[in-house]
């Protein structure tokens, strides 16, 4: 497995993702309550290398996260899969944050 170059990613930062972020492939999702934006963009750095490990299965996936998101006391990480190029989003604590350098 070979981690992309960080410049090749589509990601959202700063700010709240909108439809045509998910169109694009930039975002996973949308945080919203009666079709309006809710929430603020979380303090990390996107995008940077991560580990996901799912909460169900335990299956661990290497991942570049492209979405960083709170609302409502939970922090929502969005994600490119490096293996499959799927998009998954899951909570902030299922993932170990590898930062912006390529994990060798």
């Amino acid at each position: 497995m070979t981690w992309p170059d960080l410049s090749t990613v589509k990601f959202v930062s700063n700010r709240l993702a909108t439809e045509a972020d998910i169109i694009q492939g930039a975002a996973v999702f949308m945080l919203q309550a009666d079709d309006q934006p809710i929430g603020k963009p979380l303090s990390i750095d996107v995008p940077q290398y991560a580990v996901h490990t799912d909460g169900q299965s335990g299956e661990k996936s290497n991942v570049v996260i492209i979405q960083a998101e709170e609302a409502n006391g939970q922090q929502i990480l969005g994600a490119l899969v490096i293996s499959s190029n799927k998009l998954i989003a899951g909570l902030y604590e299922e993932f170990i944050l590898l930062g912006n350098s390529k994990p060798s």
